[in-house]
């Protein structure tokens, strides 16, 4: 538990906030009719629709290789990809499903991560089947939570509740209903608390059965969420083949940063120190789809290895923002940071990445420019690291083999 001794007290939480958020919740539960919850139907989506919808056929698994359905949450989902190329040489076959795609049965495991959408809407399916006949449930956690300042408590309430109303709608029996509600009370929840209901799901996923074994990228937040019901390993993010490669490029970029703005804070902050460098005649390129487009796939294995320096700025003081390191260090660019709470604790600053205060980033950068072989040599240690330790490999075994023993005991 020493990770969670480096969370600060409740002291500066913003009371204004929270009491205007409880008031919203108010009005939009009561405004609902509770018995509408016992006169739900089946899931929308669950058998008929997605039967027509899916068009691949299930062959049985003739190789001996257990299966696994791997929840896919869209087109360009490269997390899915990379986490089915593991499976694939752990000796599973990943099996690919979309959201609205039924899970087939007599599959005897079934992955999820993120979530990057309605997670409860796909492990509904597995409500229809008897708690023995359902497959062993993997999820990784991949999103943040609340404020940890917050008392858990008031956390998991508003959660709960936050994630109540999403499945409400999910379940009205009228369309027309269902378009009201989704363009007023809930279209407003959703772009607000998504970070409660995540909590919300994955507690309610887990009360009911649709989750077995869970995993988490924070050691922190795996930690919390063990201490208060819901037992979670920490999986951290982990370095896979499709993500680097050896260029032999110039090193003509001094900073590199890539994705998005996301929160006010961070875009304060990114945007003064960009102004910074630049003012020092450092060549800056903004991968924010503002200034310029996003970069993915062979375009950003392409930039990290020109980049001397790629910048880790969090959306929230508290954020775990390690994958970031796990897509700079094999292409040996330097990560220069804020200053992290220990969420990867692997990560040593100093000694693997440079970090200080957000103010004075610029002034730490430039030194850091400076000092070449220093600089050769803390990427070379955080190289050594990712490609050893933290491999996505390592990370997807991990949770597999907890997998493996609840199929095994008959726990799950």
């Amino acid at each position: 538990m020493a990770a969670l001794k480096m969370l600060p007290s409740f002291r500066k939480t913003p009371v204004g906030e929270l009491k205007s958020q409880c008031r919203f919740l108010e009005r939009s539960f009561n405004a609902f009719n509770p018995a509408t919850m016992a006169a739900a139907r089946e899931p929308r989506g669950t058998r008929t629709q997605l039967q027509e919808a899916d068009t691949r056929i299930v062959a049985p698994n003739e190789s001996g290789r257990a299966l696994v359905a791997l929840l896919v949450w869209d087109e360009t989902d490269g997390i899915a990809e990379v986490i089915g190329d593991e499976l694939d040489r752990l000796n599973y076959t990943p099996l690919l499903l979309r959201p609205y795609e039924s899970i087939p049965p007599d599959v005897p495991f079934v992955f999820t991560f993120g979530p990057y959408g309605k997670l409860l809407e796909f492990l509904s399916q597995l409500d229809h089947l008897a708690p023995n006949d359902r497959p062993v449930s993997v999820h990784w956690n991949t999103e943040g939570i609340p404020d940890p300042r917050l008392p858990w408590f008031f956390v998991r309430t508003i959660g709960s509740q936050r994630s109540r109303a999403d499945l409400l709608l999910f379940r009205l029996r009228s369309d027309r209903l269902r378009t009201l509600v989704h363009r007023f009370a809930l279209a407003i929840l959703r772009a607000r608390m998504l970070r409660f209901r995540y909590v919300g799901d994955l507690y309610f996923a887990y009360r009911k059965g649709w989750i077995h074994v869970m995993g988490d990228t924070s050691q922190i937040y795996s930690q919390l969420r063990s201490r208060h019901g819901l037992p979670t390993l920490f999986i951290p993010w982990g370095v896979t083949a499709k993500w680097y490669a050896n260029l032999e490029l110039e090193r003509d970029i001094d900073v590199l940063w890539m994705g998005k703005k996301a929160t006010r804070r961070r875009s304060a902050i990114l945007h003064r120190l960009r102004d910074q460098l630049r003012n020092r005649g450092l060549k800056v390129y903004m991968a924010d789809n503002e200034e310029r487009p996003f970069i993915f796939g062979e375009t950003r294995i392409e930039f990290l290895n020109r980049a001397k320096i790629t910048l880790n700025l969090t959306r929230t003081w508290y954020d775990d923002n390690f994958s970031r390191f796990i897509l700079a260090a094999p292409n040996r660019s330097l990560i220069v940071s804020e200053r992290l709470l220990p969420h990867c604790p692997y990560f040593e600053a100093g000694t693997h990445y440079m970090a200080g205060p957000a103010d004075s980033l610029s002034d730490l950068i430039l030194r850091c420019l400076e000092d070449e072989e220093g600089r050769s040599q803390i990427v070379d240690n955080c190289y050594k690291l990712v490609m050893t330790k933290l491999t996505l490999r390592n990370s997807i075994q991990k949770i597999m083999q907890a997998a493996e023993e609840k199929r095994t005991s008959g726990t799950a």
